[in-house]
Parts: structure tokens; sequence; C-alpha cells
């Protein structure tokens, strides 16, 4: 997804300028940064009407058009994608604590994986990809700035917490546990390297929550661009109840300058970051 190119033209100050690249993050196109993924496409109506999420028609249209949908949001979040209600309630809750001016919901449907879907352990091992994060590094993401995919992270790891950031290997479970805490650090190709704070809870009818947010401001160069906590970014994967769909769902809240004029470039730059995170897990749910 691109920028439109008939914006309007205007003059941004100096803090204008870093906030509109912080908008701009680093993003990936749905399925063009992983082509062993899964690939979104139409889906039958009836697939769309089981999807345990508030959706208009419109919303249901575009998921039978192309297999998934998004909405942005400016001031108050939305969360009427999101396929668990027990998620959409802790973002409202996060969200609301954080006063995001800025936001992205995405919902995706693809078809399960075969292999994937007869295994008996199929749950438990959707939780143990969500957490595969070193995987994340070298993933792309489409830049709208440059007009091509890109790395989006040069390193991803967990580290034994904000006093020892030394890295330590991805958790891997015997079972499904309720919810637990760690920390993250990623090494984004624009922003540098940061610290989040990261939890992954279990829902109800199967659904998986991984919430992450940055413990320390984020720069652009040597300038801070976010406080701590200003980002927000939760995902939750959950099979359909008939276990022939994957659904995937992210949303982003970001509390940033409001920047009049761009709504079009924040809301691509959101969703791409969305995808790029979709095209990750899907790729390793597609070789489970």
């Amino acid at each position: 997804m691109k920028n439109a190119t008939n914006a309007p033209t205007f003059r941004l100050s100096r803090a204008g300028l870093i906030a509109l690249g912080l908008l701009q993050l680093p993003m990936g196109v749905l399925g063009a940064e992983a082509p062993s993924g899964l690939a979104a496409g139409p889906l039958p109506a009836a697939a769309v009407d089981a999807i345990p999420a508030t959706l208009d028609a419109g919303a249901k249209q575009k998921l039978m058009a192309t297999g998934s949908t998004s909405s942005f949001f400016q001031a108050q979040p939305q969360v009427d994608l999101c396929t668990s209600p027990l998620a959409a309630a802790d973002i409202t809750r996060t969200l609301a604590a954080s006063h995001p001016n800025i936001g992205v919901q995405t919902l995706v449907a693809a078809a399960m994986p075969a292999r994937l879907g007869a295994r008996p352990d199929r749950d438990l091992v959707l939780y143990n990809l969500l957490h595969q994060f070193h995987t994340m590094e070298g993933i792309q993401y489409y830049s709208a700035t440059h007009g091509q995919m890109r790395v989006f992270f040069t390193a991803s790891y967990v580290v034994k917490g904000p006093g020892d950031r030394a890295m330590v290997a991805d958790p891997h479970f015997a079972a499904i546990e309720p919810s637990h805490d760690f920390y993250l650090v990623q090494d984004d190709s624009t922003f540098g390297r940061n610290l989040y704070a990261a939890s992954v809870k279990k829902l109800e009818r199967g659904a998986i929550e991984l919430t992450m947010s940055n413990v320390e401001k984020v720069r652009y160069g040597m300038v801070p661009v976010l406080g701590p906590g200003a980002l927000r970014i939760t995902l939750v994967v959950q099979p359909s109840a008939d276990g022939r769909y994957l659904y995937f769902y992210g949303n982003v809240g970001i509390k940033a300058l409001r920047l009049p004029g761009l709504e079009t470039t924040v809301r691509n730059s959101f969703y791409n970051r969305t995808i790029a995170f979709y095209n990750w897990f899907s790729r390793l749910a597609a070789q489970a």
C-alpha cells in the first residue's frame, strides 16, 4: 500500500519532520515479504460470518474480497476487528491508560496449513511460534519512502531484563501457560536498538495475545521521538472454531504529534508495520 500522491502541500517544523519520520515506521506488504507464508485471499461469506469479531458491512466485504481488513483511529481506540473479547478488553484498557492519538488495527484470515491443523498439539505449536523472537531478525517491510522492501529488524532477541541485557534463548514451553512477562531487544533499521516489555497471555477459544511496548525513549538519531510506553503493539493469533482458518489480529497505538494532512501516510505506515508481523508469523506457521 503506497502513500497517496495528491496529499496537500504544507510546511513542517523540525519536530514535525522528526515525527513524520517516526510515523513512517518500517513495514511490510501483505504476502510480499513471505512467499512461503500463508497467503491471504478471498473468503467465503460463511467463513466471514463465522469470524468472532464485530464486523460491519464494509469489513465483511473486504474480507470476502481479500481476506484482510483494517481501520485507522486517531482519538478513540478501535478493537472491533479483534477476534478475542478478552484481548479487545486488554487493548482498550491499555490504550486508555497510554492515551495514543494515532493507531491502526488489522485483521487477516488465512487458510490453516493442513499439516499444522492436523497436529493434536496445534495450539501449543502456535503458542511457541509466537515466542520465536530471534526469527524476526532480517524480516522485511515495504518502505513507502524508498518504494521498496527493506530490512525491518537487524537484531531481535530476548534478554534477562532491563538491568542485564545479555541475550537468552527464546522461551519454549511444554504446555501453554496462563501468562508471563519478559523483555526484548530489537534493533530497528531506522530507530536503532530499543528495549521492549512484552507479555504473552492465553485467552479464550485458543487465542494467544502478545503485547509489546517500549521501555525507554525511542530516538531518531540523537533526537528522542517517543517517550517510554508511547508505542503499544498487540498481536492476537487464533484458530477458527472449525480449525479451517487462522486469524491474525494486530493493533498498534502510538502517542505522537498530530500532523494534519498526513492521515493516509500514517495509516499506511501502521498498516505496513502490522503486516510485517503477519508475514513473519505466517511464514513460521506455514513451516510448522
